[in-house]
């Protein structure tokens, strides 16, 4: 297949990855075309491509597992086409171009893709960050081949969660740089240190990602809201910078009282919404997955302290009291 015959294929995976609703025939194909289509002609290493990258903040994941990210069809498809409303949204406000900044691309800038195929370069510009050398020399392989230079402002190989801008100029910051209930990775950081940098104006994707504390009984078909843990949206990142200070975030102690029968167990759930019409919820995708809580009394009623950490582990720390 000729480098234009791989840019057309793309650009048709990329139409079905953008069409309306929750799921139509052409989308699971098209995703796990698109990701097969990287994967054959832009080879990872398979040895370098395992070994994560520990940050002050989390691990940045290995450029495999990254790419096997491009797999999760509603993952892809919800992450993509927000990015691709979001930048219509700015040029219908006669923004031009509008200016992406992606914090963690792996290899292939799975999320940016289509929307560089779709859009013109005057429409849409990006500035990458990746922090592994490995997915950066891939990166490098997919833009040449494709010949989307002229979309690429600027690749910074760049720990994002310490990154110092090089421009305040940004319309869109799109990260997706997680795990289940905001655990080990480090997204919150990420979003945290550019928020620090930019204007309020600026647009951040997902909008809005909530981890909330359930029980569940396993015979139960969902489980069972106790409390909202995090709303991690624009207003409370802008929160958190006011409270903090030379980007040492601060994160509330949250005590909470719960009560579990024999059979129950806590977990944390968690939803995002990447923009209007493009959400995740419980089970659609490995980011929406139940993430079990251990905490030492097993049933009866139990005193829970819970707060968010960037520290090693990151995520929740839930204790009892």
């Amino acid at each position: 297949m000729t480098n234009e015959e791989l840019k057309l294929r793309l650009l048709q995976y990329a139409k079905a990855i953008f069409s309306p609703g929750d799921f139509h025939d052409q989308l699971a194909p098209a995703v796990m075309g698109y990701s097969d289509l990287l994967s054959t002609h832009f080879v990872i290493d398979k040895e370098k491509g395992q070994q994560h990258i520990k940050t002050p903040n989390g691990n940045a994941i290995g450029s495999i597992w990254a790419a096997q990210c491009g797999r999760e069809v509603l993952r892809t498809q919800r992450f993509s086409r927000g990015l691709s409303d979001a930048i219509s949204v700015a040029l219908n406000k006669s923004k031009k171009p509008v200016h992406v900044l992606y914090a963690g691309t792996g290899p292939y800038a799975t999320l940016a893709l289509p929307a560089m195929l779709t859009f013109k370069p005057e429409e849409v510009q990006f500035t990458l960050l990746e922090i592994n050398g490995e997915s950066i020399g891939i990166l490098d392989q997919v833009i040449e081949a494709l010949d989307l230079h002229a979309y690429v402002k600027a690749i910074h190989q760049c720990d994002a969660s310490v990154w110092e801008l090089v421009s305040t100029d940004v319309d869109i910051v799109i990260s997706e740089t997680m795990y289940k209930a905001l655990s080990a990775e480090p997204q919150v950081a990420i979003m945290l240190n550019l928020a620090s940098q930019l204007p309020r104006e600026t647009v951040f994707l997902p909008e809005e990602i909530k981890v909330s504390l359930c029980k569940w009984n396993q015979r139960d078909e969902a489980p069972q809201l106790l409390t909202e843990l995090i709303s991690f949206d624009k207003e409370y990142m802008y929160a958190i910078i006011k409270n903090s200070s030379n980007s040492n975030w601060v994160f509330d102690h949250q005590q909470i009282q719960v009560h579990l029968s024999e059979d129950e167990q806590l977990y944390l759930t968690t939803d995002i919404r990447v923009n209007e019409g493009n959400t995740l919820h419980l089970n659609d995708s490995s980011l929406n997955l139940p993430a079990k809580v251990n905490v030492p009394r097993k049933h009866g009623a139990i005193s829970l302290n819970c707060q968010y950490s960037l520290q090693n582990p990151t995520g929740f720390r839930i204790s009892g009291i």
